[in-house]
């Protein structure tokens, strides 16, 4: 396979339609390294791991084994199919081998990977003669099989942030055998927690811990996370423990090439990926292509099926907003071999075995330095050579990125975050709390002061009460749980063909700007016009359309200042960070050519506005700053939009974030502090952290942003600096060169 790679990255390279492959770059395989367990290991293990070929262990996992039997919580950071299952599966099977009441729960973000390590588990079960060591507990979980579990629990529950929120903590007390001899908690891909989801696992994780104090049981957690730059810090935040890392790997790792390519000015770099992926099955190699968007990866699947429909019955495309049973198809047929290729969003990112791959298409930087080499590692598994293709579009960091490629390489991963004290997440958490058990004074639970508040909060809103006799807060709903929707913003919807066929998914966060009336949506290759939405039903109405346009909303933003909270001098200028009240207005839509992108036209709509409160950052310029860009002939207002936009694109580079986490508004004049302003906010409900990320390394973030500005060539705005595409205003006015000028001024150049 390594000289099939070889000879495809050559062909590539030859291509008369790319002028310029910017950079090639091979990482050399690497041999394992092993180790040995100071007190062995049980011979019944010792037999079933060579049984399944694993005749010695890597260097990382004996690290891992031997702090779990010190007894301390461990998070291990090591890179994709470098054998991480082990670290948590020895120690569990283990104990429960000394110990038959042990019970262990693992959490996985996605059901793919509870059904992965279920076939892993199940072959311990049958060679170890267990009749009850594991099962899945979630909501494709049959009723009759659901109530057997809890009446009779296995050793090890595999199940999900969700079905934990909604279906074991709110019946605990069916659970109670489980809870008392709960030693181990497992949670995987600890990365994926971060922001809205990650906020709202803090609280779980509070909630869990309580029920297991409880029941008398104070289990070890057991983290796994691709590579972030806070392993330890976000697990932390996740669970309000100390954690140990592992995180030099003992994993051998295949040859690994990269090829970044710039597409030149009239090629499009949608079509080129469609060229490349075509020509990598043709030659038999396994490929996995990653976009952005999911209208990105509907028009690839599309336009492959077109330009190549021979390949069409190997190859299918993969998002969010599938229905379940889609997916499950999808990655059974990638597992078996029936697809040879591959057209996701982040969807296939995480873990679920999908099986061998031989080379990843990344169509766009996918934002941070951590997803490229989380996406790059699903091709190349179990030491087999790969090669990862960057494909640059025209935005900010990819285009930074062409420019200085090696830079890449050298460049750390982000940090992970997410807001344990976001107040609505907070709020429906400890009603879901007071409803498991009632909270009594001097409880442990409520160390953290803002708990307190927003149980007096609840109180006097009527959605709870207070005794005075047993001075405990009580519920009066006995499941607030179902209220609570854990991922995205808003309530779900459903996305239904008129005679009711269902057909997908979607947050009710997506529809202002992907599910308004009249927008274009796809589906596995197909254009449907969004007819109407049904609010009352929780229901976008399409019907299948031949389009040769996509739509893109046309919004505008507006923020009012809650409360200030903290503030930090950067040179003589005040920044400041706090809650806002952001309304967002959708004005209308623009009609786009499905092949070009040419305008075709804009059209009004009238929709009612929608209004949240979050936390943001804000800031304003002195006279100083104005008049140096007024010298200049420059423009102020072009200038404060061209730097909003920009910082929302490199702010990835310090918190785990994409551009539309985020939300900005720039102000020539803001009402509310009568001088020119600009507001970076976090796009979601209360906020999840990223912009207080960004508060505390604000001189970094800003001075790589003044460095990519100064390093595009463009004069005044172009889409590799300043341009966003998903700016409702349609990117004007921008000026580059008046947001240097700000910036300078706000770094004390």
């Amino acid at each position: 396979m390594t000289g099939d790679i070889e000879s495809f990255i050559e062909g590539i390279k030859r291509r008369k339609d790319i002028r310029d492959v910017v950079y090639h770059r091979t990482i050399e395989p690497s041999p394992p390294a092993f180790s040995e367990l100071k007190d062995g290991l049980d011979p019944l293990l010792v037999d079933i791991l060579e049984k399944q070929g694993i005749e010695r262990l890597y260097t990382h996992q004996c690290e891992a084994i031997e702090l779990l039997r010190s007894g301390r919580n461990v998070v291990v950071m090591t890179p994709t199919a470098s054998g991480k299952t082990l670290v948590y599966n020895i120690p569990v099977v283990e104990s429960i081998l000394k110990d038959s009441s042990t019970h262990a729960l693992y959490i996985f973000p996605l059901k793919g990977l509870e059904q992965d390590q279920l076939s892993l588990l199940e072959g311990f079960q049958e060679m170890l003669s267990f009749e009850n060591l594991c099962a899945i507990y979630d909501g494709d979980t049959p009723g009759y099989r659901r109530k057997k579990i809890r009446s009779s629990p296995p050793n090890i529950v595999l199940t999900n942030p969700d079905m934990l929120h909604l279906a074991i903590l709110p019946f605990h007390d069916r659970w109670e055998a489980f809870f008392r001899g709960l030693r181990y908690v497992v949670i995987d891909e600890i990365h994926t927690y971060r922001g809205v989801l990650g906020s709202h696992m803090a609280q779980i994780m509070r909630r869990l811990q309580r029920v297991c104090r409880f029941y008398g049981s104070s289990p070890m957690f057991i983290h796994l996370s691709a590579t972030i730059a806070n392993p330890v810090e976000l697990s932390r935040m996740l669970t309000g423990l100390p954690f140990t890392l592992v995180h030099r790997s003992g994993a051998p790792q295949g040859r690994r090439d990269f090829l970044f390519i710039d597409p030149p000015m009239d090629t499009s770099p949608y079509t080129l990926t469609v060229r490349i992926f075509t020509e990598a099955l043709n030659r038999g190699l396994r490929t996995i292509v990653f976009t952005k968007t999911r209208r990105v990866t509907e028009l690839i699947y599309r336009w492959l099926r077109e330009s190549a429909p021979h390949l069409s019955e190997h190859v299918s495309a993969y998002r969010a907003g599938f229905l379940p049973e889609e997916r499950r198809l999808v990655e059974g047929a990638l597992f078996d071999g029936t697809l040879r290729g591959v057209v996701t969003t982040s969807a296939l990112e995480l873990g679920v075995d999908i099986g061998g791959l031989d080379v990843c298409i990344l169509t766009g930087y996918p934002g941070t330095i951590s997803a490229t080499w989380q996406r790059s590692g699903r091709a190349g598994r179990a030491g087999r050579p790969s090669l990862t293709v960057l494909m640059a579009l025209e935005d900010a960091l990819d285009k930074y990125f062409m420019r200085h490629p090696a830079e890449f390489f050298e460049k750390s991963v982000e940090a992970a975050v997410l807001d344990r004290a976001n107040h609505p997440i907070l709020k429906a958490h400890l009603l879901c709390t007071v409803a498991e058990r009632p909270v009594a004074e001097g409880e442990e639970f409520l160390s953290e002061p803002a708990s307190r508040d927003v149980l007096e909060e609840l109180k006097e809103e009527g959605r709870l009460w207070y005794s005075r006799l047993k001075k405990t807060w009580n519920p009066k709903r006995r499941y607030p749980h179902r209220d609570v929707s854990i991922r995205g913003t808003g309530r779900p919807y459903t996305i239904v063909l008129e005679d009711g066929t269902l057909i997908g998914e979607s947050s009710g966060g997506r529809l202002l700007r992907e599910l308004h009336p009249q927008a274009v949506y796809m589906h596995r290759g197909v254009q449907y016009l969004v007819l109407r939405v049904d609010d009352a039903r929780g229901e976008v109405i399409c019907r299948e359309a031949a389009l040769d346009y996509y739509t893109t909303p046309i919004t505008e933003e507006d923020t009012s200042i809650i409360s200030k909270e903290e503030k930090r001098e950067l040179n003589s200028l005040t920044m400041n960070h706090g809650s806002l009240a952001v309304t967002e207005y959708l004005l209308g839509y623009r009609k786009k050519h499905i092949h070009t992108g040419r305008l075709l036209g804009e059209f009004p709509l009238s929709m009612r506005p929608v209004r949240f409160d979050t936390k943001g950052l804000w800031f304003t310029l002195d006279e100083r700053i104005i008049e140096e860009i007024l010298r200049c002939g420059y423009s102020v207002p072009g200038g404060l939009h061209a730097m909003e936009h920009s910082l929302m694109a490199t702010l990835s580079l310090f918190a785990m974030c994409d551009r539309r986490d985020l939300g900005g508004v720039s102000y020539p004049l803001n009402p509310e502090l009568e001088e020119p302003a600009i507001f970076i906010y976090d796009g979601y409900e209360g906020g999840v952290g990223l912009t207080k990320r960004g508060f505390e390394v604000a001189e970094r973030w800003f001075a790589f942003t003044r460095r990519l500005l100064e390093d595009c060539p463009c004069e005044l705005a172009c889409p590799a600096c300043t341009q966003d595409p998903q700016c409702g205003n349609n990117n004007e006015p921008l000026d580059k060169r008046s947001a240097i000028v700000i910036l300078n001024g706000l770094l004390g150049v």
